[in-house]
């Protein structure tokens, strides 16, 4: 068990919510949804750089310091946040494929709904924390977690309306890799290590069948000191670089830095 909860493993966990596409490949709709165009993609939390011509994008960044738990917890903790972020009843778990998977429908825009579940449970959006809010010994981690949303995707089918903006699944598994350094070093080489996000269909559950694609993929990541070299203390100046790719080699590089203070 890895810090990630993903699509059937464990400590990133990728949640999605449903969406279908019609045609064969990804058709630009004629006008980009207003809320998207309008949408902060970094909010000063997290820096992106698009790669190539993507017709998705991150948006609702957040970074905080929340509990992940430890091995011995089976991580548990983790979990149990992430749902609490994307609760009930417009999202429900989804194991073993994704934490977090679609609930009751619901209309977009999808771009405020992790800010709306940071909000719920208190937490708040830092770039510097104290020492506790890494240690492996408090079972606390940061946190970065954002929304992909269709921009402009194609239009299509899905769960959550008969017809809207989604991310075909053609372009799908979409791959996310990452890694944490310290003080400009490497610390953790793993922080997502090679994810393949899967195509919305029946092989993630039967009530998928004929579903075409995503209309908005919630992605969370967390790290601590349980996961840097042996012996290193928590607190210094930590980047995460993450890589997102879809299979037409579209996507965003993704970049947050935060310190942890010595004390607290």
């Amino acid at each position: 068990m890895r810090k990630f909860l993903s699509a059937a493993s464990a400590t990133v966990v990728v949640g999605l919510a449903a969406a279908g596409c019609a045609g064969d490949g990804p058709v630009r709709p004629d006008v980009t949804s207003p809320s998207y165009a309008r949408s902060s993609t970094s909010q000063g939390l997290a820096r992106v750089k698009r790669v190539g011509d993507p017709i998705w994008r991150p948006v609702d960044f957040h970074l905080f310091t929340a509990a992940i738990g430890s091995f011995e917890s089976g991580f548990a903790e983790f979990s149990a946040l992430i749902e609490r972020l994307l609760p009930p009843p417009n999202h429900i778990p989804l194991p073993p494929v994704f934490g977090v998977g679609p609930g009751a429908a619901h209309e977009p825009p999808y771009d405020r709904e992790l800010a709306e579940g940071v909000d719920a449970n208190s937490l708040d959006d830092r770039h510097s924390f104290p020492a506790s809010a890494f240690s492996a010994e408090q079972g606390n981690g940061v946190y970065l977690v954002w929304m992909i949303v269709p921009d402009p995707g194609v239009t299509g089918r899905s769960p959550d309306f008969a017809s809207g903006p989604i991310i075909p699944n053609v372009l799908f598994p979409v791959t996310v890799a990452g890694v944490a350094t310290r003080n400009g070093e490497s610390f953790d080489p793993f922080l997502v290590a090679g994810l393949e996000i899967p195509p919305l269909d029946e092989n993630v559950a039967p009530q998928f069948a004929g579903v075409q694609g995503h209309s908005h993929l919630p992605i969370f990541v967390a790290d601590n000191q349980l996961f840097g070299p042996a012996n290193t203390p928590p607190e210094g100046r930590y980047r995460y670089e993450i890589a997102m790719r879809d299979q037409a080699g579209n996507g965003w590089d993704i970049t947050a830095q935060f310190v942890v203070r010595k004390k607290g």
